[in-house]
């Protein structure tokens, strides 16, 4: 490897101008610092994008990113972490986000960027957050007189499920109590979910021929339509 290409970091690579076209390169860590986490995480989707971005980025390694980026990236975190206590939503996804990146720092230490005490003291950031996470207990709501979720018919509670749009947050609700457990695992929701995410042709190409829809398990069609 060339030196040149030792030192080369990502890059955003945008066209500007409409006459003479001009190209202008963007630095990762500029990139980081105009996105906005505390605006865009305030949304259910915003914040889920900003985790699987980050995600991503820890994924592919923090030692190839420079020592600016690494640093805005770890701000960026605290953020979400300190939106999710606040919001007391997004906890799982958050606390996915806080083991990758102590995962990517445990595996990137021997080939780091920037010192031993700065890696060292971004490690110690991210178990910080991790206890504070651990040791967060979501408030009981107080007795007001007002109808709670489960209040609700179980119709209406049923629409709402599958207008969810992630299915994981189903599996995830499904969890929470055996009543909502049973409505999370019923057949008719998953159907509804697979035509809603897969096209008729996918589901019917993998329909056996002596198989219909009645006979169909559907959460293990959605799983088969979902590879």
């Amino acid at each position: 490897m060339s030196a040149d290409e030792d030192k080369w970091q990502p890059c955003i690579h945008q066209i500007q101008g409409t006459g003479k076209e001009r190209r202008i390169t963007i630095s990762l860590s500029e990139t980081l610092q105009k996105l906005e986490v505390e605006k865009v995480a305030l949304s259910i989707s915003g914040f889920r994008y900003c985790s699987d971005f980050y995600r991503s980025l820890l994924t592919v390694g923090l030692n190839k990113i420079s020592g600016t980026s690494q640093k805005q990236v770890f701000i960026a975190i605290e953020k979400m972490l300190f939106e999710a206590l606040s919001s007391e939503t997004n906890l799982i996804c958050v606390r996915k986000l806080l083991r990758t990146a102590l995962s990517s720092l445990e595996k990137g230490e021997g080939n780091r960027i920037g010192s031993k005490r700065l890696w060292n003291k971004h490690k110690e950031t991210v178990s910080n957050l991790l206890c504070r996470l651990d040791m967060y207990e979501i408030k009981s709501r107080e007795e007001d007189g007002k109808p709670m979720f489960l209040d609700l018919p179980k119709e209406c509670i049923y629409n709402i499920i599958a207008k969810l749009s992630n299915p994981k947050d189903i599996l995830n609700l499904g969890q929470a109590c055996s009543y909502l457990n049973v409505i999370c695992e019923d057949s008719l929701l998953w159907q509804q979910l697979c035509f809603l995410h897969f096209s008729e042709k996918q589901v019917a190409s993998l329909l056996t021929d002596d198989l219909d829809y009645s006979d169909t398990n559907w959460t293990h069609m959605f799983h088969l339509c979902k590879r």
